[in-house]
């Protein structure tokens, strides 16, 4: 049975998924071109074969999450892979800004190094109640969160951390 736990805090949910390592393989073998500062597949489509084997696997997790945010079902939008080498960050910002607008962020591989993501109130950096939630990248953890919760990757100290991240819209 999966076991999701929910933070109030933003609205975040987490689950360790089952690391399916043929398909955990594949996104890490799958070339991904630098933009900026960023190895990232968020500019280019990615193989429909593979965007459906992400969805497969992560279908049941984020339809569990909009059971629990009493929703009855859920569109996957855009679906990217990045690769973070050392010194790499992911700035800070935001998704969508649409009620029902929720990101994820699957980790397929990183260690105690890698740059963790970081997570701030609603209306950060204008409004500050001295507060952050840290997620470490472990491999399987999948993160689903509000789409306008401002959140970063800080800078990696190795060339572990590889994650698959998107957009959902629920309804």
């Amino acid at each position: 049975m999966l076991k999701i736990n929910h933070i109030s805090f933003g609205n975040i949910f987490h689950a360790d998924l089952e690391i399916d390592k043929k398909f955990f393989n594949k996104i890490k073998k799958h070339s991904i071109t630098k933009h900026r500062d960023l190895k990232t597949t968020f500019y280019e489509d990615l193989p429909q074969d593979l965007r459906d084997q992400i969805i497969n696997y992560l279908n049941t997790y984020i339809t569990e999450v909009g059971k629990c945010l009493k929703k009855k079902s859920h569109v996957f939008k855009k679906i990217w892979i990045q690769k973070y080498g050392i010194a790499d960050y992911h700035n800070l910002h935001i998704h969508e800004l649409k009620k029902n607008s929720y990101s994820f962020i699957l980790y397929i591989d990183g260690g105690y190094k890698s740059g963790k993501t970081k997570f701030y109130n609603l209306g950060y950096p204008y409004i500050y109640y001295d507060y952050y939630l840290e997620m470490p990248p472990v491999a399987g953890k999948c993160v689903v969160f509000f789409g306008a919760l401002p959140h970063e990757s800080i800078p990696s100290r190795d060339n572990k951390k590889i994650v698959v991240s998107g957009n959902i819209e629920y309804s």
